[in-house]
């Protein structure tokens, strides 16, 4: 994934770790499915261990209220024509944080998407499947947009020998109070889950390959009607 170029909006945490912000205190009442094939309907097929040679494809499930109201997102407006969350994964291994998407990765909403109880993404897509649109700004712009956080995560400061690691992926909101302020980030709405991820380095070169390949397809694809 090409580097995504960062808003001026971006919010600077006072975490040392983006993992531990916001707090899964606050997660939202939903629970997120991953398999090796895209999810339709349901969330069938459902698994939660993979390897680097494997597609991967995810699924938010609310419990009851829809995308939109769940995550508080904002309806397009002005110079924000696209509604939106942000979408952001971290590496672990052997129980140390690895790395994580340094820019806001910022996740397409469509209009469908927002009213629906459900969300269906691309983690580690096919490319000629990628669906799922990641810009570093908020107004998309096409220089912008790029495929799904994971792919770009893949470098050997992230993964430096092969084994297990944990993937873990998070959905959320910077969420605003009554008063148009930013709310403490421990008040943001977020919905996280994991999985294991058996890396081996003599797959890097296919997946650089079907990053290249998802990029190109976004990057056409992006804003076709759905």
């Amino acid at each position: 994934m090409r580097t995504l170029i960062l808003s001026s909006l971006s919010v600077l945490l006072v975490s040392s770790s983006f993992y531990s912000s916001p707090s899964k205190r606050e997660a939202l009442k939903g629970k997120i499915y991953f398999s090796n094939q895209p999810f339709s309907t349901g969330n069938m097929g459902g698994k939660k261990n993979f390897t680097s040679t494997d597609y991967i494809y995810g699924r938010i499930e609310l419990d009851s209220q829809t995308i939109q109201q769940a995550f508080r997102v904002f309806d397009p407006q002005g110079n924000y024509p696209y509604s939106y969350f942000l979408y952001r994964v971290y590496v672990f291994h052997n129980g140390e944080e690895m790395g994580f998407n340094s820019s806001r990765n910022i996740c397409l909403l469509r209009e469908k998407d927002k009213t629906n109880k459900w969300f269906n993404f691309d983690v580690l897509p096919e490319p000629a499947k990628a669906s799922t649109v990641i810009s570093g700004s908020e107004r998309f712009e096409y220089y912008s947009i790029g495929t799904v956080p994971l792919y770009g995560l893949i470098n050997p400061d992230n993964f430096k020998e092969n084994g297990e690691y944990k993937i873990v992926v998070k959905f959320y909101t910077e969420s605003y109070d009554v008063w148009g302020k930013m709310e403490p980030v421990e008040k943001w709405p977020v919905l996280e889950e994991e999985f294991t991820f058996m890396f081996n380095a003599k797959d890097v070169p296919q997946l650089k390959k079907n990053e290249e390949a998802a990029d190109d397809v976004i990057e056409k694809n992006a804003f076709r009607k759905q």
